[in-house]
């Protein structure tokens, strides 16, 4: 397969697997005794395309929006919304920006992550899905979140279908 289709291919493969809410979303639902939480997620507004940064062949950003739910913690039920901005150099690719917030009843927690890495896994020149990890901090967090604030967390991320994808989040 020649290089610029396989490019093409491997944005449209990623895009599909939901990483804009994959890395950036819900670990506050680790409050107060959970040490860790599930988080499951969907790309909006379809899938997110990546954009050629024009300077080396292989060199892409991608811009992305999320909506998760929380599974678990002070948080079981939350719903996340999330934005990220990923430089990518061929299949790997680091965060450059990510933020968002999780709304609950009687609980709200804002987010920054801190630290992200992503990894395309290839089959016969295709991308064939990805695994990510990185680090967060919570810059604000209030009701029965409150305790999070100002603490950083741990994340690892992996699709689980077109659109979608899932996430573990452990407290530091």
């Amino acid at each position: 397969m020649n290089t610029k289709k396989q490019e093409r291919r491997i944005p449209r493969a990623f895009g599909r697997a939901s990483l804009s809410a994959a890395l950036l979303v819900a670990g506050t639902a680790l409050a107060q005794g959970a040490t860790s939480s599930r988080v499951i997620c969907a790309t909006l507004g379809g899938a997110s395309q990546w954009e050629a940064v024009g300077d080396r062949n292989g060199h892409n950003i991608q811009v992305t929006h999320g909506n998760c739910r929380v599974e678990g913690g002070a948080l079981d039920g939350g719903i996340v919304a999330n934005n990220g901005i990923w430089e990518f150099d061929g299949a790997t690719g680091t965060l450059l920006s990510g933020d968002g917030v999780v709304r609950k009843s009687g609980a709200l927690a804002a987010f920054r992550i801190t630290t992200g890495n992503i990894a395309l896994t290839m089959k016969d020149g295709v991308p064939a899905g990805w695994t990510a990890s990185g680090k967060g901090v919570y810059t604000l967090a209030s009701g029965s979140a409150a305790a999070l604030a100002g603490k950083t967390y741990s994340w690892t991320a992996r699709p689980t279908g077109p659109g979608q994808s899932v996430q573990e989040w452990t407290m530091d």
